[in-house]
């Protein structure tokens, strides 16, 4: 029988702790494998519909998606709910649950908690009686949860749905930076087989790519059904198969699609080359993020990027000759760090002269190598999520720095920041590169988080 669905995303803090709205592709995707199947499926996005109501009496299931920032504002939403309707059917599912799903597990208001991808899973807890069948989740049982087991990683992802962009007004999303609105988001692959100590790798680590045949189709739909002028590619790895990148940038050169494209979220520089590069820029490609993470040789190698300061230099010199403009990314606050160390990374973001970057504080995951470094090394104060709902906002709470205070830590990110933007040839660059109005979002975001 057909199931009635609602997806929703919460809003965490407001513009407060972030400016970007971008389209939740996890819960638009999963709307649209449950139409597919005859399911009916809504989407709730509060980024961009803040004062919306939640009326659950329709829905068979209501599913949230939840990561760092929204957490405590999707478990507020939950509790309200359950208060209101006890017997309503609450999953939740996302970035947060699939790499610490014990953060949920003393909550009483959730039925299932989903650690995999979403599509298939969801479609079958809604249309199977025994919802222990379905692998991949914790299924409330009394004031415990029980496992189900694990579940296959989705290996063929041309077999899903594009987003079902419909279920939201996508003339409402801004990403800053950007170049043209309205602007929206996609992911070609899913997956990272690399090593960095920081991350979860909520997406496995065997990567898994859509065919450049199906990327392009899915931008040309983008871009004539919905007026989309500008997507970013949110990939962990869109170039680690060179050959399918490349292939991706002829199709779109070839059909003159109509599209910028930016890489906000980065690109490794050893998947880059000068003809990759070429052909980005010819595809639409205005923008990619860079992220060496810090300017130390020996911490560059002790948290595994597993490429150096030369390549990093080498491809933000390629993207200057050809106009792509970089997003510079660093992190300050690793346990080991020490003063000086933090000081070789401000100097090297200048040096690499990007034309934006963050400096963001580190946030050690649950169950990441870096996590278990700091447990076993003593550095542990507080559970990352308990403290945590922002890189940018606040002081390192979670873990001891070497032997820096948080207010140290803290004065070296403002110092950073400062050195960084405050110079009278990078304020040219920022208004000859982006827009009055992003340009006024980025500095008083600074401000709010205290920053600069």
């Amino acid at each position: 029988m057909a199931q009635s669905v609602l997806l929703v995303f919460c809003w965490g803090g407001g513009k407060k702790l972030s400016i970007n709205t971008l389209p939740p592709l996890g819960i638009l995707g999963i709307a649209s494998f449950l139409e597919e199947r005859g399911n009916h499926a809504d989407v709730l996005d509060f980024s961009i519909d803040p004062q919306a109501q939640i009326k659950p009496e329709p829905y068979d299931v209501i599913g949230f998606s939840i990561n760092i920032s929204n957490r405590k504002a999707s478990m507020q939403v939950i509790a309200d709910i359950k208060n209101s309707f006890p017997d309503k059917h609450i999953v939740v599912g996302g970035p947060l649950c699939m790499s610490n799903p014990e953060l949920f597990m003393q909550s009483h208001d959730i039925d299932a908690i989903f650690t995999c991808e979403g599509e298939e899973a969801l479609h079958e807890y809604i249309t199977t009686e025994n919802k222990e069948d379905v692998k991949g989740i914790y299924i409330r049982n009394g004031s415990d949860y029980n496992f189900t087991g694990e579940r296959d990683w989705i290996k063929d992802l041309d077999s899903l749905p594009f987003p079902a962009f419909h279920k939201v007004d996508i003339r409402k999303y801004n990403g800053i930076p950007k170049m043209k609105r309205p602007i929206s988001s996609m992911l070609t692959s899913r997956g990272c087989p690399y090593s960095c100590i920081f991350c979860s790798h909520s997406m496995g680590r065997k990567w898994r790519a859509r065919s450049p045949e199906n990327v392009v189709n899915e931008i040309e739909w983008q871009v004539s059904e919905f007026g989309v002028k500008e997507i970013c590619i949110y990939d962990d790895n869109f170039s680690l198969n060179k050959k399918r990148a490349e292939t991706i940038c002829d199709l779109l050169i070839g059909n003159r699609v109509p599209v910028t494209l930016q890489f906000s979220n980065g690109l490794r520089v050893d998947n880059l080359d000068s003809c990759l590069l070429e052909k980005l820029k010819l595809a639409g490609t205005w923008l990619i993020g860079l992220a060496p993470e810090t300017g130390n040789a020996k911490v560059i190698e002790k948290i595994k990027k597993g490429f150096n300061h030369s390549q990093v230099t080498e491809i933000r010199r390629e993207c200057k000759r050809l106009g792509i403009k970089t997003f510079g990314f660093f992190m300050i606050g690793f346990p080991f760090e020490t003063r000086s160390e933090i000081e070789d990374t401000i100097e090297f973001a200048k040096k690499l002269d990007c034309e934006m970057v963050e400096f963001n504080k580190v946030v050690p995951y649950a169950k990441t190598e870096l996590f278990e470094m700091i447990v076993e090394g003593g550095s542990l104060l507080n559970h990352p999520f308990s403290e945590t709902q922002s890189y940018h906002e606040g002081r390192i709470t979670t873990h001891k720095v070497g032997d820096l205070s948080s207010d140290e830590v803290k004065n070296l990110i403002i110092k950073a920041y400062r050195e960084y933007y405050l110079r009278t040839r990078k304020m040219i660059d920022l208004i000859q590169t982006f827009s009055v109005q992003d340009l006024w979002a980025l500095s008083t975001y600074a401000i709010r988080t205290r920053n600069i």
